[in-house]
Order: structure tokens, then C-alpha cells, then sequence
């Protein structure tokens, strides 16, 4: 009898659905602001061809053990959204830069982030605790390094919605489809 009530809970656990909300907004708006709120960047149709990707951060942050696989898994994802979109893409290290050629340049500055993958949060669960992922994505010509907009891009989700709470790739993957929404109203 006991097994079935541990089967029960488990499949309760299971099946909860996702509690990941995703938070935009443009830079000037308050914290408060809703993603039903916000305004798209201006980005011209001539920058939005090309997407060049420069992460960066506070020391903690990229100097963190988990830095790099997080740095791959937007390199990923924003490649495949790419892709999809027929948009050219590429990352760039270092200092942001503008290049000369037309496209856009993506500036995402992470204040703050918490990895959590599929094989964690299947295996551990709750235990894995909360992913989320807190940044501000600064869209620059360029060609000249001049500013069209910025906007945040913060997600959160909840270790007790088990294995169907958003984890990471999930949480990239929405801010990716943001960012390629404000180039696609360009296009």
C-alpha cells in the first residue's frame, strides 16, 4: 500500500506543469513592468541580417566554473534560432566591438544566472533548486556601434513544478525567441 501512495506522489511531482515566467522590459521601464508592456528596439532592416553575440558580466559571474557551458548553451541556441530565421550568426569574445559591416550586435551583460540542466533537475528534482537567469541585452548597430535600445531579459522557474520546471536551455531558448522577435519586426 505504501508503494502506491510513493507512486502517486511521484507521479503528482511529475506532472505539475512549468512554472517559468520570463520578464522583458525595456531598459528605461521599472522592474515592475510587464512583458505586456513592453516596446519593441528599432533595429533597421539593414542591421538585422547579421546577429553578432558578446556576453560578458560581473567577475563573479564569468569567472563562475559554469560560465563557459552557459556562454555554449546561448551560442547554441541563438545559432539554431538563426538558423531558422536565415539570420547570419556569430559570437564575439572580448571587449563588444563593432566590425563595420552591417548587422546588429548583441551586448548581453548577465548580472546574475543559476545552470540548471534537464539531467539535473530529472535525476535530483527539487533538489536542484531554481534556474533563472537575469540580464540586460543592448542592441548596437554594427556597423557603427551606435545604440538602437536595450531590453532586460529575466527568467525564473520553480524546482517544485519537478522535471516539467523550466530549466536553463529552456530559459535561453525563451530569451533567444525575444531577441529574434525584435529582429523579425525589422525584417
Amino acid at each position: 500500500m505504501k508503494h502506491y501512495a510513493l507512486v502517486g506522489m511521484l507521479t503528482v511531482v511529475f506532472l505539475t506543469g512549468c512554472a517559468s515566467t520570463r520578464q522583458e522590459q525595456n531598459a528605461p521601464q521599472s522592474a515592475a513592468a510587464s512583458a505586456s508592456s513592453r516596446q519593441s528596439v528599432p533595429v533597421p532592416a539593414t542591421s538585422a541580417k547579421k546577429l553578432v553575440l558578446n556576453m560578458s558580466g560581473p567577475k563573479n559571474v564569468t569567472e563562475a566554473k559554469d560560465w563557459s557551458s552557459f556562454k555554449e548553451e546561448w551560442r547554441a541556441t541563438f545559432a539554431d534560432h538563426a538558423k531558422e530565421a536565415g539570420i547570419a550568426f556569430s559570437m564575439q569574445d572580448g571587449e563588444a566591438r563593432p566590425t563595420g559591416e552591417p548587422g546588429t550586435l548583441l551586448t548581453v551583460y548577465v548580472n546574475d544566472y543559476r545552470m540548471v540542466g534537464i539531467g539535473a533537475r530529472v535525476f535530483f528534482g527539487v533538489m536542484t533548486g531554481n534556474a533563472f537567469i537575469d540580464s540586460k541585452a543592448n542592441f548596437i548597430d554594427l556597423k557603427t556601434g551606435k545604440s538602437f535600445g536595450a531590453q532586460n531579459y529575466n527568467t525564473t522557474s520553480s524546482a517544485w513544478h519537478g522535471v516539467f520546471g523550466k530549466m536553463t536551455p529552456q530559459q535561453v531558448d525563451a530569451v533567444a525567441s525575444g531577441v529574434f522577435s525584435e529582429l523579425k519586426l525589422a525584417r
